[in-house]
């Protein structure tokens, strides 16, 4: 499984909080403010002019999402057949600002990519659907520092709830490291 492969493709991609508010999404999304609960409906389009440019507007549905610490996060991929996506905490530093670092020179993609267990060069299956402080593992992490990540797939399921243990007042960075132009912040209530 290839970053490069993967990053052609599409999908669905929905954080849900409960205990909170979030809804992040590589999709649109409208609040449904009586449940405090996201609706969301897909929105990608991809643009190509050959031997010119590639626009792809895969994006999370929003650049800030709240949730109460001690609530969860569920992950849902929408559309788990057209492709991967992971929820992955960075530092805000790590973010890539610009097209090369994303797709050249993403540091923190390729530690969190090496920690889940995979292979850049190969389309296996990654090793760990879920990382914990930079360490593969088989179960979900308490979603409360850099280095915890969770991963969505066609093979490692649809979707994955984590429990966010950050404290209240406290801001966190979600990066999917497949597709590092998806970013958004967290803020812990």
């Amino acid at each position: 499984m290839t970053r490069r492969k993967i990053a052609a493709g599409t999908a669905g991609l929905a954080l849900v909080a409960a205990g909170g508010v979030a809804a992040v999404g590589a999709s649109g999304a409208a609040q449904d403010s009586a449940t405090d609960r996201a609706v969301v409906k897909q929105k990608w389009s991809l643009e190509m002019k050959p031997n010119r440019y590639v626009k792809d507007t895969m994006r999370w549905n929003k650049d800030v999402y709240r949730v109460n610490s001690g609530g969860t996060l569920k992950i849902v991929n929408n559309k788990p057949q057209e492709g991967p996506h992971t929820a992955s905490l960075v530092k805000k530093s790590d973010l890539p600002k610009t097209a090369n670092e994303a797709f050249n020179n993403c540091k923190v993609c390729n530690s969190l990519f090496e920690a889940h267990g995979a292979d850049p060069n190969s389309e296996e299956e990654p090793e760990f659907i879920f990382v914990d402080n930079g360490r593969g593992q088989r179960t979900p992490p308490d979603f409360d520092k850099p280095g915890d990540s969770g991963l969505t797939g066609p093979r490692k399921g649809n979707s994955f709830t984590v429990d966010v243990t950050a404290p209240a007042g406290s801001t966190r960075w979600i990066l999917c490291i497949l597709h590092p132009w998806m970013q958004a912040k967290l803020e812990v209530e």
